[in-house]
């Protein structure tokens, strides 16, 4: 494994001490919020995607205004109350 030395100000050496007062060695709060940063990343991407997706599927189709999409929320409720719980009520 390669290694290499970081010089860090004092004042984000403090303050990364500050952040995790558990874990008292630096380069794992380091190495953590690489891999945070690299999660957030991939979940930005993902999500991303998904975006473009709906747009070229059209969109999500649920009304122009918002009384349309109102109706269309309530018309889903609906569909999925009958699907999944109507029968506990008959």
């Amino acid at each position: 494994m390669k290694t290499m030395t970081l010089e860090l100000p004092t004042t984000l050496y403090e303050q990364i001490q500050a952040l995790s007062p558990t874990e008292p060695d630096p380069i794992k709060v380091i190495s953590q919020l690489v891999m945070r940063a690299y999660q957030q990343r991939a979940w930005l991407q993902d999500l991303e995607a998904l975006r473009q997706q709906i747009r070229q599927d059209g969109g999500l189709k649920i009304g122009r205004d918002k009384q349309q999409i109102v109706e269309k929320l309530r018309q889903t409720r609906y569909e999925i109350f009958e699907a999944e719980y109507a029968h506990l009520y008959r």
